[in-house]
Formats: C-alpha cells, structure tokens, sequence
C-alpha cells in the first residue's frame, strides 16, 4: 500500500496471527506513522467496505464481543511521539502509541529518578537516589493495569482506571484535548491545552471507553500534576470482613485524603509479583496508599495505625517511596501474572453504588466460595468498583460452567445496587453464554445512534462493543 509503505504492512500468515482477535486473524496488519497516515488508510477501508480494528499493545483485545467480521488492524506501534511536554503548564500532548510506563518515565527529570522506568524497580533499593526529590518531576494522574505494557491510546479507549481514582480521578478528568479519525476518514480534533477551549459538547469524553467503535485515537492532551513530595502504603490484615468493613469505613468517614483505599482477598495479595516483604495476609487485606507532602503523610499514617489497631488488624506494614511504587504497580499487573498461570481465566468488573460496597463484596466472595471456585478480589473501596479474576486452567469445564453461572449472580446483585457489571476478559468459547457488557441501559439507543451516524458501514470494531454495536 503505497500510503505507508510495503515495508510497514504485514499480510504473511506468521506476521498477522500475534494481531489475531478472538481467534479471528486479519488479512493485513497496517503500520502508519501519523495522523495523516492513519486517515488516508481508514479512508481507503471504508471506501471499500474493509472491518477495522484497531491495535496497540493488545492488552484490552480481549474485551467485548468476538468481532463479526476482521480483515485489517491498524496497529498505533509508530504513533510514539511525545509531541509537547509543557510541564510549566502542567500539560502533556502524546501520541496514542506511545507507552504509558514511557510518559511517566519521560515527565520525572534525570534529577528524580523515582519514576524511572518500572523494571527499574525489580533491583535493590540501594540502586536508588530517592532520599531527597528535586520536586521538577511531574506525572499523569492515572493508574491503569498493564501499566508496563499499555498504551496511552488503548487506556483512553478503554476508560482503564486502577485504585488511586479515588484521589486522582477518571481519565475524562485529565483529558483537555484530542485528536482522532473517525470512520469515513476525516480527522477531527478538540479541546487543547486549556480547559475552556470546548463549546457545546465536548467530543473528546465521547471517545473515551468508546473501544475503537466510533475511530481512531491518535494523539491526546493531558493534565499533569508534580510528584507528590512523599509516598508511602500502609497494608494492613484482617481476618473477618466485619473488621475490614469497619477499618475502611472509619478510614473513609475520617478526614483523611488517601490515593487509594484497596480491599483484597489473600489469593489476590499471594499473586503479586515482587512480594518479598514479610507481611502476613490474612483472608483480608487493606491497602491505603498516601501520596502528598510529608506532613501530612506522617498524620495519616498515625492515624490509620491506630484505627487498624481498633479494629484487631492482625499484622501491618508500611512501604515507602520505591516500595510503594513496586507494591501498586505488581498490583496493576495481577491480571496479567495470573492469565500466564490459568489460561481459562475470566476477569469480571462490577461497578455499585458506593454505599452497597460491603453488600456487593460479602455477596461475591460468599458465592465464589460456595461455587467451589479460586479467584482473587480486588475492590476499589471508595470508588464503587471491584474487579474479580476466576482462576481457571481452561480444561476444568465443570469449573468453567460454575463461573459463567455465578457471573450470572454477581450481575443480578451489581443491578439491584443500580450497578453493572463488564466481562474485561475471557476465553472465546465462553464469550457466547457471558453478559460480556451487563444489562443493556437506557442510554444504549444513544449510543446505538451515535455510532449508526459515525459508522454507517459499520466497519470500525463491528460487533466488538456494548449491544453487538
């Protein structure tokens, strides 16, 4: 294909099968190397009808439905620039294949070397130079799983958050900018490096979570904020969820500002990787993380102390600086650890109302026992979000067909607290009989008319999102 080049195509049979989505392989895997690239190649695939998907490190490939039809994958691996990086203004333009383990590296200087980048973080602490900050370090405010592997473009178009949304927010509220290619091939661009550059709707949060349906994202404007001055985890074990629950909730109730309130189960904190620490979990674990200036950390690390004291915490431990970044990103890549170990594993996401938290987390982990299946736990205290991976080795049918049945319960209970629940993941064969995407709401006619519009060919991830869409 003359727009990009032959050599940045690949159509032969061992080239195109690692791009392969739900067993379906594309016919040709197309590499463009910017936005201009990425519009002439979509143009030429809806003049002829051609299905679209598109592709960046593969780590969210798994969501959705099996696509209806696949014959191109525009993969984003040469959208890799770091266009602007004005962190005077504390705002970042990056292009949608640029890795998110690479932004953060690229935003802390030499002179702080806290956030190189994580592998980094596998040698001794002594290897490290973070007993004093030079504060000229900035990072973006998001803590996607994979966050090693994935791009920035696939954690927008997935809307992929982790535990310390409940300080920092969603990715719709660091977004200010964005440019992509919608179906027919055009380029539209929106928002920019300022907040109040956006009339009337604002298209950039459309394609947030929009999982390549309505385009193609290439490059985005993001909101920084500078290194926190200090930050530690305080990770705390209890043998009764009465005394979880009541820990959490006076952590809540306080006047406290935790980055991240983390319940888990003991199977979930044995997965970590890099766990080296002497911590003894118990069936429960709580992890707070405190990220903010050093004051105030040593105040709420105090306090939490004793709450957890007050509620018989079985044992407790406090990770500082390289460990607490070592012991948050192990958990954002349990999901990956876990599916190299159980290839039949599904992973399910329920979102409740924030006040059903403990109803919603004592009904899963009663079921899950009773169904006689292994699973780890992660619940996103505060924020009203769980995430469960079912542990299956994908040859135990009988264990399989309990999943899928109890998946059925958890989105039965997640909808009585005005929730849903979303199948992240799961072998193909499974697909047919899981509520991939839960209950159909009252706003999937819109959805289903703002992707009828943009998409009439129906050619951008068809049949991959909410409803078949």
């Amino acid at each position: 294909m003359a727009i990009v080049g032959p050599e940045h195509i690949r159509t032969g049979d061992g080239d195109v099968e690692q791009y392969a989505v739900d067993g379906m392989t594309p016919k040709a895997v197309v590499f463009p190397k910017d936005t201009q690239q990425v519009s002439d190649v979509v143009t030429c695939a809806n003049l002829k009808s051609l299905a679209v998907i598109p592709f960046g490190s593969g780590t969210k490939m798994a969501a959705g439905h099996p696509p209806k039809r696949l014959d191109m994958v525009i993969s984003t691996a040469r959208l890799n620039r770091m266009v602007d990086v004005d962190t005077d203004n504390l705002t970042f333009t990056v292009e949608a294949g640029v890795k998110f383990r690479d932004i953060q590296a690229r935003l802390a200087t030499e002179e702080d070397r806290c956030y190189l980048p994580l592998e980094e973080l596998e040698t001794e602490t002594e290897a490290f130079i973070c007993s004093e900050r030079s504060h000229s370090g900035c990072f973006m405010p998001l803590d996607p799983p994979f966050a090693t592997s994935a791009t920035i473009g696939g954690i927008l178009a997935s809307n992929s958050t982790g535990p310390r949304r409940l300080l920092y927010g969603l990715p719709r509220d660091i977004l200010t900018g964005i440019r992509f290619v919608t179906p027919d091939g055009a380029i539209v661009g929106t928002g920019g490096k300022t907040v109040k550059n956006v009339s009337g709707y604002d298209i950039s949060k459309l394609m947030i979570g929009s999982a390549g349906s309505l385009g193609v994202l290439c490059e985005m404007t993001l909101r920084l904020l500078p290194l926190p001055e200090r930050m530690e985890t305080i990770l705390v074990s209890f043998d009764s969820f009465k005394n979880t629950s009541a820990f959490v909730e006076a952590i809540l109730d306080a006047q406290l500002l935790p980055a991240a309130v983390e319940v888990m189960n003991k199977r979930a904190f044995e997965g970590f990787k890099n766990n080296k620490s002497d911590f003894v979990p118990g069936r429960y674990a709580v992890a707070v993380a405190l990220e903010t200036y050093g004051e105030a950390v040593d105040r709420m690390k105090l306090e939490m102390l004793g709450i957890a004291k007050d509620f018989e915490a079985e044992d407790s431990i406090v990770f500082s600086e390289d460990g607490h970044r070592l012991f948050w990103h192990s958990m954002g890549n349990l999901q990956a650890s876990m599916a190299d170990r159980f290839p039949g594993m599904i992973t399910a996401k329920l979102n409740y109302q924030i006040s059903d938290w403990k109803n919603i987390i004592q009904f899963t982990d009663d079921t899950l026992s009773s169904n006689l299946l292994e699973y780890t736990l992660l619940c996103h205290a505060g924020n009203g979000g769980c995430t469960i991976n079912f542990l299956l080795d994908g040859d135990d049918t009988a264990a399989s067909e309990r999943a899928v049945s109890t998946i059925g319960l958890l989105l039965e209970q997640t909808c009585k607290a005005n929730g849903n629940l979303v199948v992240q993941t799961a072998p193909t064969n499974l697909k047919k009989d899981l509520p991939l995407w839960g209950e159909p709401r009252f706003d999937f006619p819109v959805m289903e008319r703002i992707k009828n519009q943009l998409d009439p060919k129906g050619i951008m991830s068809p049949g991959c999102f909410v409803g078949g869409l």
